[in-house]
Formats: structure tokens, C-alpha cells, sequence
């Protein structure tokens, strides 16, 4: 977990190759548009949420109207999360809240890079009884094995539904960016051509080939 704070304490998006910067825009898109169609059901009055996680507040616009808290365990990417005063700088592995106290909790990009199993248990022990939680995670079963993340050094381990079966109940799953690898190599003009109608092929892809996308993306509810 050290490294994992070491990294993102010095990490900056702007130092990022141009094609990354595109690439990863784009992912973060396609994934705001699934989480937000999930969130479209979600009936509890005056939730409390937790967005565990949260970076330099990438998806902040998803629980912006809620009662919502804010936590990183990198101080760097909090300081440049300048949307809100409700941060937090703590760690997954041991959340500095009290049992049964979210209604919902997301958590994207993130349980790759820790370990998963103590990180689950501490998402279910904050989460009240029939509470949800929606995760992105990397993919173990997507078509095209290389990922954006090859190309920054950071530790991530990928995963699949069947990590999640333990600890919570699956509502539902879909899976976002089918976008080949062999795109890396287009220039950057072409490359951001490319990705307007790719979204569309996108959506499509990911009916016919559910779960097979580059980004998990999961809604749980959790288990009494």
C-alpha cells in the first residue's frame, strides 16, 4: 500500500503521454456513463455516500447532489480535488468510519491496486445492511489483455465477478472500452477521430460480449 501512495503523492496527468491523457479520458467517460445509469434507481432518501477513492475527483459529478464524503489516501490528489471541502485523506484498508454508516459507497479504479480481500471487508463493514456498492475494476476476462495501465508503473491486479461473490450479493454487471490496443500507435489527431464514433460501437460491443470489456463494472448490495 506504500507504493501505492508513493506513486500517486508524486503522480501528475499532465506528465502523461498525450495519447494516455486521450485514452484515459475517454475510458473515464464510457465508465460515467454506466455508473450513472445505475444510479438512476437508486431510491434511498438523503443517502449518506462514500466515494472511496475519489483522486483529484474525477467522478464527482455522479454523487455531487448527495450527501457525500470524499476519501484518498494520497494527499497530493486531494489537494487538487478543489470541488468540495468534504475530503478525506485515509486508507481503504482500515476506513476511519464506524460499522453500518454509508448507503452507498463507490469505489472506481481502485480495488486493483490494493489488496482485495481486506479492502472488501472494510467496504462491507461501513456499509449499512442492504446497502449498495458499485466497483470498476480492471478486467480478468476482457478481450485485449494490454492496458492503459501497462503503460505507467503502478501495481494492479486484475479481477473478476467472482471476487465480489463472497462479500456482497451481485445486483448487476456490465463491462465498458473494447477499444484494441493497436490504436496506441495512431497519431494523436487521428486517435481523437477515432474515439467520437467508437462509443457508439462501444455500447454495442458490450451487449453482445458482456463482461468481456476492458473496465468491470458491478453493482453489489450487501449481504446480512
Amino acid at each position: 500500500m506504500r507504493d501505492i501512495k508513493e506513486f500517486y503523492e508524486t503522480w501528475n496527468v499532465e506528465e502523461l503521454p498525450q495519447y494516455i491523457k486521450i485514452l484515459i479520458k475517454f475510458a473515464d467517460e464510457l465508465i460515467f456513463e454506466e455508473i450513472s445509469s445505475m444510479l438512476s434507481d437508486f431510491e434511498v432518501k438523503d443517502p449518506l455516500v462514500l466515494d472511496c477513492g475519489c483522486g483529484f475527483g474525477t467522478f464527482y459529478r455522479l454523487t455531487e447532489t448527495f450527501n457525500t464524503i470524499y476519501l484518498d489516501i494520497s494527499l497530493n490528489m486531494l489537494k487538487k480535488f478543489t470541488k468540495t471541502e468534504r475530503k478525506i485523506c485515509g486508507n481503504i484498508l482500515h476506513l476511519p468510519f464506524k460499522d453500518k454508516t454509508f448507503d452507498l459507497i463507490l469505489c472506481i479504479n481502485v480495488l486493483e491496486h490494493v489488496d482485495k480481500s481486506k479492502a472488501l471487508k472494510e467496504i462491507n463493514r461501513v456499509l449499512k445492511d442492504n446497502g449498495r456498492v458499485i466497483v470498476v475494476v480492471v478486467n480478468k476476462k476482457c478481450l485485449f489483455k494490454e492496458e492503459v495501465f501497462n503503460d505507467f508503473k503502478i501495481f494492479h491486479e486484475t479481477m473478476g465477478i467472482d471476487d465480489f461473490k463472497v462479500e456482497f450479493k451481485i445486483l448487476k454487471y456490465t463491462s465498458t472500452y473494447f477499444l484494441p490496443p493497436i490504436v496506441k500507435i495512431l497519431p494523436r489527431s487521428v486517435l481523437s477521430r477515432v474515439l467520437k464514433p467508437w462509443k457508439w460501437i462501444d455500447k454495442r460491443l458490450s451487449k453482445i460480449f458482456k463482461g468481456r470489456g476492458q473496465f468491470l463494472i458491478i453493482e453489489l448490495e450487501k449481504s446480512r
